[in-house]
């Protein structure tokens, strides 16, 4: 059995543990006064032990049925693999090397991508920045969803549907923006979870009981509503969570593009993120293997060295993607990274050692490369070449090759001269197929999870159970909400409110001290960025233009002013000298509405998930 398959019996356990502890309570509770044969709330044995033979099998039943769930929202089951190893082997080969590749375009206009995608039996397009349509509002949502469309329904009768993906993190890393949901950076969730205090951080025992009760539902609530959104327009992928951890301000790439700074706290953000797209109905891929927040390089421009050990990376870096592999997850990326430790002067996007790595820690699901146009790529390896290495090493999707039909071409080419058996092609070819079929039943409500999925009665909360609409109707006209819906009422905005109030951190100065009563001049920041605060501001009723000066600093802006605020990332305020100093995580308007009500006497409840020059990650001057 697979380690994914061996997670998923911990619910049972739990359950069986469970039970047991519910029937030695109940059968040591009784008064040892009492007459025999009788209990102290009068009822008879045999009562006592139908009771309690009703409450071990109504567990048993909710976790099946969060088994069920569980197994759904991690990836293809056995059905959509062998069926994906069916139609596989009806594949030309034309066929099989289309199928694993994900091209790019550059324009709004998708019909020169869909007449390739069906010409090449491409695996799906990517959509950037440039192929999101702009409006006066933000982005044009109706031509977005036409032009997604169009690459969608390319193909006719093709079982298998197109990949249409996306990056959408959140923060820096948004292509479809406004009037879509906002939200903060990744970091904004490490810094809104219950953060372990300073004094716990060396504690294994303290750390181990944090692991255990602190998974934070904002990030599987956020992710869900991101994909929601993104799933209603028609994308079916999006290349996120972020499993790096990084180690700070040596980190050029990731940031707060990472949930934080500490493996566990890391590996149990990616997980429910991940869980929480495809709650929404998204496939997600964690990112980036072997972990890009521990080199000082960025890959779009060079090659960055891994010098770590073994020892080290599989303790800090690999923690999360070890965890993602054990739980089971659809797809997980791999980075261009060299790392002497498994196979020197080799990127791992191209190293078998690195995919054999990855597989060593359990994940039997999709690996996609990095986008193969990135500058550690097309410096050193032909960009023709390079689809055909990774494929080889053990990649099964090969993202944005530099040109796509040179990639095409290149893998025929390397499979009929004996270069590349074809068996590998076949492989990955099944893999990805799967995961797509998997992505269109979860999508379409036909799993046990995912949006417009039936939720089992076991496990329809005590709000939904309190409504007036009776259940059983519901079950039968269709109306049931999801597992989602029923579980949570929160709407992407508020949910983002709460993100965003949840995170600011106060890194020096006074808790709840009204700073704003004389009024707030802004500086630093993006035209934007002071806009989005004026309004804020005077929405709080503060005078702005006047008064407490708010230094709105960037990822290098000088942290001067009465209160810097660090926008993206918190390690900017290393050596700051303004007495007081706030960490947002975000540029977005509840970003903002939430440093307001800091600057106006509000608690700060976030914690550092981060150091910050001399602070450890969990420190909070509240």
């Amino acid at each position: 059995m697979s380690s994914a398959g061996s997670s998923r019996r911990r619910p049972l356990l739990a359950v069986a543990l469970l039970s047991c502890l519910l029937l030695s309570s109940c059968a040591g509770a009784g008064d040892p006064d009492a007459p025999e044969g009788e209990s102290t709330d009068g009822a008879s044995p045999s009562e006592q032990s139908a009771e309690e033979a009703a409450a071990a099998a109504e567990e048993q039943r909710r976790a099946d049925a969060e088994q069920a769930q569980e197994a759904a929202l991690a990836g293809p089951g056995q059905p959509h693999q062998e069926r994906a190893a069916e139609i596989v082997t009806e594949y030309s080969l034309a066929e099989l090397a289309g199928s694993v590749l994900v091209g790019e375009y550059a324009t709004t206009d998708a019909s020169a991508m869909a007449d390739l995608i069906e010409e090449l039996h491409l695996g799906g397009a990517i959509i950037m920045g440039a192929n999101v349509p702009a409006s006066d509002g933000g982005v044009d949502t109706e031509e977005l969803a036409e032009e997604l469309s169009t690459l969608r329904d390319v193909g006719g009768e093709r079982e298998v549907p197109p990949m249409i993906s996306v990056d959408q993190e959140g923060g820096l890393v948004t292509r479809v923006g406004a009037p879509l949901t906002e939200w903060p950076t990744p970091m904004a969730y490490g810094a809104a979870a219950s953060e372990l205090g300073a004094s716990e951080q060396d504690d294994p025992e303290a750390r181990g009981q944090h692991d255990e009760q602190d998974d934070d539902p904002l990030a599987r609530s956020g992710h869900r509503l991101l994909a929601t959104e993104l799933a209603e327009l028609g994308f079916t992928t999006s290349f996120a969570p972020n499993g790096d951890v990084t180690v700070g301000a040596s980190d050029p790439t990731i940031g707060s593009r990472s949930f934080g700074s500490d493996a566990a706290s890391v590996a149990a953000l990616t997980m429910e993120s991940i869980r929480g797209l495809a709650d929404g109905g998204l496939a997600g891929s964690v990112k980036h293997f072997p972990g890009h927040g521990s080199v000082t390089e960025d890959s779009h421009q060079t090659l960055p060295v891994q010098s770590a050990s073994l020892e080290e990376l599989r303790t800090r870096d690999w923690a999360p993607f070890a965890e993602a592999a054990e739980a089971g997850v659809p797809m997980i990326m791999m980075g261009h990274i060299e790392v002497p430790a498994l196979e020197a002067g080799v990127p791992s996007s191209l190293s078998a050692a690195a995919y054999a790595e990855l597989r060593e820690l359990g994940h039997d699901g999709v690996v996609v490369t990095d986008a193969l146009n990135m500058g550690a790529i097309v410096q050193g390896y032909g960009g023709d070449q390079a689809a055909v290495t990774a494929l080889e090493a053990g990649a099964d999707l090969l993202l944005m090759p530099a040109d796509v039909r040179g990639a095409h071409i290149g893998l025929v080419a390397a499979v009929e001269s004996g270069e590349l058996d074809r068996s590998r092609l076949e492989e990955a070819s099944e893999r990805v197929a799967a995961l797509q079929l998997w992505q269109a039943e979860l999508a379409a409500g036909d799993l046990a999870a995912g949006p417009g999925a039936q939720l089992p009665e076991e496990l329809r909360s005590e709000e939904a159970a309190g409504d007036e609409t009776d259940p059983d109707q519901a079950e039968a006209d269709g109306t049931a909400g999801s597992p989602a819906e029923e579980a949570e009422s929160g709407s992407a905005a508020e949910t983002a409110v709460q993100l965003s109030e949840s995170a600011v951190t106060l890194v020096a100065g006074e808790c709840e001290a009204d700073l704003g009563s004389s009024g707030i001049t802004i500086v630093g920041g993006s035209d934007q960025d002071r806009s989005r605060l004026t309004q804020a501001a005077e929405a709080a009723g503060l005078s702005v233009g006047t008064g407490t000066v708010v230094n709105l600093v960037g990822e290098s802006s000088a942290a001067g002013g009465d209160v810097a605020v660090a926008l993206d990332r918190p390690e900017v305020l290393a050596g700051a000298d303004a007495a007081t100093q706030i960490a947002l995580y975000g540029r977005t308007q509840e970003s903002f509405l939430a440093l307001a009500a800091v600057l106006a006497g509000a608690q700060a409840p976030g914690t550092l998930p981060v150091e910050v020059g001399e602070l450890p990650r969990g420190h909070s001057a509240c």
